[in-house]
This record gives C-alpha cells, structure tokens and sequence, in this order.
C-alpha cells in the first residue's frame, strides 16, 4: 500500500477541480484495501474510494480524510456451459476490459465501450449506455464489508441494480474489490439504440464486437469532450423518469419527445429537455458550460472552482423544474 498526503484533488478527478485530501491510500489488493481502512480508523478519518476520479465533484476545500484510491488489476477467463466468466481487478481501466474482452471475439460489453472509470466502480453506478447496463451481464462482486472485515461475495440479487443505482451507491462500508461477469462467444449484437441503429443504417460494419465498441467510441468522441483537455465528468445528470400523467403533460405542452420505458415511469432524454425545451446546448456561466454537441454534459474550463461547478449544475436543475416541474438529479457524487 502506498500513503501519500497532501494530494491535489484536481489531478485525480477528471472534473479538475478541488483541493487537497490529507491522505491518499493506493491499493493493489484486497489486504491493502483492509489496510488502508485500518489506517484511517487508526487516524480517526473518514473515508471514501476513488477509482478512475469520473463521477466525483471534489470540494474546494479538499477531503479531510483517507482517500482509497482503488488499483486492483488483473483480468482471468473461465469457460463455463453459460458462457465465459471474466474475473476482473476492481482497479482496471472499464475500457481497457472492454476492448480485452471484444479482442476475444466474446459478446456483451461491446456497447458501454469508451465510458471512463474503472471496474470496481461500474457496479456502483450501473453504468449503461447505448441501450446495454452492466448489471445485464453482472454475475458477482468480491467486496469488503468494512464494518466487520470480512470479505464477502455479491451476487446479482444482493446488488438491487436499478438506473444508475446499486446497494453499493448508499453503502459506503461495501469496497468491491473485484467483479465477475459473464459474456458470451455467441453474437449477440445490441442493435436497438438510436445512435447505433443509425450506425447500422449508414452501413456502418457491426459485425464483431470490437468493431461496435469503435463505432461507438466514435459517437461518444463527438458527444462528449476531450478529458485530457478539459475538465468534464461525462453525463453530470440523469434522464429523469417521470409518470404516465407527466408525460402526457409535457407532450401536449411541448409537443413529441423522446421516450422509453423505465421502472416506475417513463423515461425522457434529459438532453433533448435542455436543448430543445430550454435551449441551453452551448449554455456558459464563467468557466462552466453545457457541451455544445451534448448538454447533458458540463465543461470545466482552466479557472473555474468546484463552487463554480456546484452553482452552475443547482441553475440548470432549477431552469428544468421552472419550466418542466421535474427535478432531475445527478450522476456526479460528491466528495
């Protein structure tokens, strides 16, 4: 385990922005993880996990804790009559298993291509796009219960996935230390997905999984901002899910909007509101701004401060309740 103290926040979060955490805890295996939690308890600290630092709006005044900075590796396939189980470090790039995987010629992750972060916190969002949601190919997770030690395993049941949730995302005392899931050498391409059916209609090969996670590589490099360059977290926002009667609401108001079914509603295209209901695409306040090709997405620009960041993200959810009444909450947690 290594313990460094003092550690920018705005280096280790693609957001990059915030202060200082009084330690950082980098961890490679499950004994760190228990010993980096036995430190800060030896400390009278708090604190937290970071993976790959994408989902997190770190506070200007820094993290008075012990910050677990999650870099478990390793990748191991086993060959079961269900498919192929994939035994994955929580610290290993999201991305980097999903092109290991397509390179197999093995089917099911090939659409979450491209999303930043890494493997341990995948579960803890559900993370999902272009139509597929980890928790459909989501077999088990290694964790460690930090109120008693032990380590203890997940299955899918335990997990209570639901749209960008998990038991995990309200449990801080659950550290995932390593993921199975379970994909197929059978082809079983997710077409569906507007982005992806149009794809298919440009004639657009999709016929391996490697090459359906470079098309949407390629979509997503045009919907979203260079991380290396600027400061963004991807998607800041939910789509938010509204009732029947909502959505009847806003239809006869607002005219035909995007849709889909969802648990508990129906599911309305957070960006299609910003952009063709509010007009907000391209929308600047300072040094934080709304993508120009994507306005589910906010920018940071060098300058700007968390509190900027904050601020800005509170006006664009009042700007939707005004108008819509819907109160849309975000991805990004904070630190």
């Amino acid at each position: 385990m290594l313990v460094e103290e003092n550690v920018s926040l705005a280096k280790l979060t693609t957001l990059k922005v915030g202060g200082l955490a009084r330690y950082v805890c980098t961890v490679a295996s499950v004994e760190d993880v228990i010993e980096a939690v036995t430190f800060a308890q030896d400390q009278a600290l708090p604190f937290r996990i970071l993976g790959g630092g994408s989902n997190v709006l770190a506070h200007d005044t820094g993290y008075a804790g012990v910050l677990i900075r999650m870099n478990i590796q390793g990748i191991r396939y086993e060959e079961t009559s269900s498919g192929v189980l994939v035994h994955v470090g929580a610290g290993v790039a999201w991305d980097e298993l999903v092109r290991a995987v397509a390179e197999l010629s093995l089917w099911g992750l090939e659409n979450l291509a491209g999303i930043p972060g890494t493997v341990g916190a995948a579960p803890v969002q559900n993370i999902g796009a272009y139509g597929a949601e980890i928790s459909a190919t989501f077999v088990t997770a290694q964790v460690v219960d930090t109120r008693t030690m032990e380590t203890v395993m997940f299955q899918k049941e335990d997990c209570d996935f639901g749209y960008r949730d998990s038991v995990f995302k309200h449990n801080r005392n659950l550290i995932i230390c390593s993921v199975t899931y379970l994909v197929s050498s059978e082809a079983k391409p997710q077409l569906g997905y507007s982005d992806v059916a149009q794809l298919v209609r440009d004639g657009v090969d999709m016929s391996t999984p490697s090459r359906i996670g470079a098309a949407v590589r390629e979509v997503r490099a045009k919907k979203f901002p260079d991380m290396r360059v600027q400061g963004t977290a991807g998607s800041f926002f939910k789509n938010p899910i509204v009732s029947s009667d909502t959505f009847a609401t806003l239809s006869s108001t607002y005219g035909a909007i995007p849709s889909f079914a969802a648990v508990g509603g129906i599911k309305i295209p957070l960006a299609f509101i910003l952009d063709r209901i509010l007009n907000l695409k391209g929308y600047t306040r300072g040094h934080v701004s709304l993508f120009g090709n994507q306005p589910l997405v906010i920018v940071v620009d060098a300058g700007a401060t968390a509190h900027d960041v904050d601020v800005f993200a509170q006006e664009i959810e009042k700007k939707v309740f005004d108008t819509t009444g819907i109160a849309i909450e975000r991805e990004v947690q904070a630190l």
